[in-house]
């Protein structure tokens, strides 16, 4: 799962959302819920699991956390890229997980790296949105449309 700071970064950056059950989203003070159900109320509103209820939120008070699924899905819409797992140094025996992709209208790569595979792919995607401000389209489907 992604940090906090990435998932606001790529809400502020504008990566589309269109709330759908199972997604994870958190509120203003990092607070991490299941969405319950696929889009908004007619008040705009999203039904999510608190652990002790349901209760709803403006969709605007809500940051999307994609899962690494999601990230690789929008990644996917840019073009080639490549997620591996490379050794962290010589003489290591743990390892950082790198996403590459090519630049638009280079033939240089770019790689991003992290601990965990989703946060390598969300900086990747964020570099893509902020950086050379691609627009990666409408929100991601359900798996059921």
């Amino acid at each position: 799962m992604i940090g906090p700071e990435l998932a606001r970064e790529l809400k502020v950056a504008q990566l589309p959302w269109r709330p759908m059950r199972g997604d994870l989203a958190m509120d203003r003070l990092n607070i991490v819920y299941v969405v319950l159900k696929d889009g908004t109320d007619e008040e705009g509103a999203v039904e999510y699991d608190t652990g002790r209820g349901v209760e709803r939120r403006p969709f605007l008070g809500l940051t999307w956390v994609p899962r690494l699924d999601q990230l690789l899905a929008f990644l996917a819409r840019h073009g080639r890229f490549e997620l591996a797992a490379r050794p962290a140094g010589e003489g290591r025996k743990d390892h950082v997980w790198e996403v590459s992709l090519a630049t638009a209208g280079t033939d240089t790569q770019r790689a991003f790296r992290a601990s965990d595979p989703a946060d390598a792919a969300g900086q990747a995607l964020h570099f893509l949105l902020a950086d050379t401000g691609w627009s990666p389209g409408p929100a991601l489907r359900s798996s059921g449309t």
